[in-house]
């Protein structure tokens, strides 16, 4: 997927988004951040996702992102583990092979 945002202040670079994201995704399992644009091989039949290709317009009034998901593992059923763990009181990622590029348990 490619996320065009709107920018606030055109004194970001595209280093400075992709140091935001790095700084908000710290320490999530699940979420790899890149410098170049994410490949779909790159996360097929993993439980994660990647983001990256980091980008901003001329005028500095946008940012672009591009994140790719396998969206029969993390767009659904590792999403659905998640919410069902959470609301049965297990942790989060219990029965979910966690890291980016590393495969589900019983895979």
């Amino acid at each position: 997927h490619t996320i065009s945002l709107p920018l606030s202040t055109s004194r970001l670079t595209s280093r400075d988004i992709r140091a935001l994201y790095q700084e908000r995704y710290a320490g999530e399992p699940l979420v790899r951040i890149t410098g170049e644009p994410p490949l779909v091989r790159n996360i097929a039949r993993t439980h994660g996702i990647e983001v990256g290709g980091f980008g901003v317009h001329s005028r500095g009034q946008r940012a672009v992102v591009c994140v790719t998901i396998d969206n029969l593992l993390k767009g659904a059923a590792t999403q659905c583990a998640q919410n069902m763990n959470l609301a049965l009181g297990f942790a989060e990622f219990e029965g979910i092979g966690v890291g980016v590029g590393g495969r589900g348990e019983g895979d």
